[in-house]
């Protein structure tokens, strides 16, 4: 009982650790200097929404309005990418210990349009569902989860990474609800803690910005987890095949 508890939590317990990997924490850097720089200080500021210590909220002008906008796209993007990143990196090159950074980057640029979409497509299914009822959003929000792995994994085009990921998760629903309902359940609790907790706005946009990121980074590295470990088993394949694989197909 014991082992079947750890074996089904594991996924989870390397996401709420995988901030001390060097590269989950680099991207938890990133993530977190777009969050608070660009999604907190300049898009509240310029669309002001917020005030800071000692000054008054305004009235932005059509210009601050469109720069906002402007930024708040680039930071996601930045956000998506940097998680693209990871996850490329995490793939096929953990057991590298030769890979270029140019090359790291070039692949992620290749893989980015697919991933941005499965990620879009991610989030609307998965808050529509939850907006509609509990219980289908957890359902169809532990179906798409995976779209962004294998949105990254081999070579699928769009249509067959949304089927993949709802063929994957049919084999492993206990573990992917469980998952879901995890991280939903602690996303609830940080932004409980961040309506009740009395801070200047500043200060609660850091700490926003630290959790937020924070929850992004696990969230994905948990995915991932599960994702190769279950995908690994069901295809018989291990990182070296993964890597044979990869590069037959590249």
């Amino acid at each position: 009982m014991e082992n079947r508890f750890r074996h089904i939590f594991s996924p989870i317990i390397y996401g709420l650790k995988s901030i001390s990997e060097e590269s989950s924490f680099l991207v938890f850097l990133v993530i977190f200097l777009v969050i608070f720089v660009l999604g907190f200080f300049f898009i509240i500021k310029t669309l002001g929404l917020g005030a800071f210590i000692g000054e008054s909220v305004y009235s932005p002008s059509a210009l601050t309005v469109i720069l906002g906008e402007l930024s708040f796209i680039i930071s996601l993007l930045v956000v998506i990418f940097s998680l693209c990143t990871l996850f490329y990196y995490k793939l096929y090159f953990i057991v590298s210990k030769d890979i270029k950074f140019s090359d790291l980057i070039y692949q992620s640029i290749k893989k980015f349009p697919k991933f941005i979409i499965a990620t879009f497509v991610q989030i609307i299914i998965s808050v529509i569902g939850l907006i509609i009822f509990i219980v289908p959003g957890v359902y169809y929000g532990s179906s798409v989860m995976f779209f962004g792995f294998f949105s990254i994994y081999g070579n699928s085009n769009i249509k067959s990474t949304f089927v993949k990921s709802r063929i994957f998760s049919k084999k492993i629903r206990v573990k992917s609800i469980i998952l879901f309902i995890f991280y939903l359940v602690l996303l609830i609790l940080f932004l409980y803690i961040l309506h009740f907790i009395d801070i200047s706005l500043l200060y609660k946009g850091l700490l926003a910005a630290i959790l937020m990121s924070y929850w992004v980074v696990s969230y994905s590295n948990s995915i991932f987890n599960l994702a190769d470990k279950e995908y690994s088993s069901h295809e018989n394949q291990g990182y070296s095949g993964k890597l044979a694989s990869f590069y037959r197909q590249n």
